[in-house]
């Protein structure tokens, strides 16, 4: 019987360490989850919710870092990444800070990039559903040119203007 647990205890651990690692393995969660509605409004429970979220902290000293992980309701990544100020009851004014990807509902990677006290800044990537990637470049959370580029699965690249990339980022 012992056998049996000690084997099945490194048949998952070995599963679980090829999954991709994002967050510290070492993060402590620092809070009970917090749901969010589809508006990003809090909600008491996760009957209302459309997704949900954890903080936690990684690392130690001057490297602490505050970090989230949001799920959609079926425990689906939908993003992750560093933050400086979380609201509780309206995620739209949450302040993000460092690295933040997010995530489609298939679990594939939507959106990249870096935030500075809630600005996006530097390039960010966005994987298009149609397989093409989009670059924008930020500077103090604007678009730094009046356009982006895109690059389609074929290798081509087009030039779009900066106020079509809204409605990319539904």
């Amino acid at each position: 019987m012992k056998k049996l647990v000690l084997i099945s205890a490194i048949l998952l651990i070995t599963v679980a360490s090829f999954g991709r690692k994002r967050v510290s393995e070492t993060a402590t969660i620092v809070a009970d989850t917090i749901y969010y509605a589809a508006d990003q409004t809090s909600v008491t429970n996760a009957n209302q919710a459309a997704y949900y979220r954890l903080l936690l902290t990684q690392g130690r000293g001057a490297s602490k870092q505050d970090v989230f992980t949001d799920y959609y309701m079926d425990g689906t990544l939908k993003a992750e990444g560093g933050y400086s100020f979380i609201d509780l009851g309206n995620d739209n004014n949450t302040v993000l800070n460092g690295k933040v990807t997010t995530y489609y509902v298939n679990g594939k990677e939507k959106l990249n990039g870096k935030y500075v006290n809630g600005k996006r800044e530097g390039y960010f990537t966005l994987n298009l559903r149609d397989g093409g990637i989009a670059v924008i470049m930020y500077r103090n959370g604007k678009s730094k040119f009046d356009y982006f580029m895109v690059t389609l699965p074929d290798g081509t690249q087009e030039k779009h203007p900066i106020s079509e990339i809204s409605s990319l980022l539904q």
